[in-house]
């Protein structure tokens, strides 16, 4: 695969911390996932997260400027990003 990928190429993480890192930049901020992370025992989780632990290919992952990212990210008000470009960096 050339590097870096085309934007709009499907993004896969290769490994559990490539995935724990994109989930922390994208799905612990989004409003797709808020009722899920408040409470898990009685409200569903993001469609598009669940189908990736699941071993599916989301076609909301996609590369932009070499990174992952997912085109259906909503900013969750209750749990904004502290820099839209570092992320959380610190």
């Amino acid at each position: 695969m050339a590097w870096p990928p085309a934007d709009g190429s499907p993004f896969r993480p290769a490994n559990g911390t490539e995935g724990c890192i994109f989930e922390s930049r994208y799905c612990e901020h989004c409003s797709r996932d808020a009722a899920f992370r408040q409470d898990m025992e009685n409200n569903d989780g993001c469609e598009i997260l669940a189908a990736a632990h699941a071993g599916e290919q989301p076609t909301q992952w996609v590369y932009r400027g070499g990174m992952g990212h997912c085109t259906n990210f909503s900013d969750d008000p209750a749990n904004p990003i502290r820099c839209l470009t570092t992320m959380e960096m610190f």
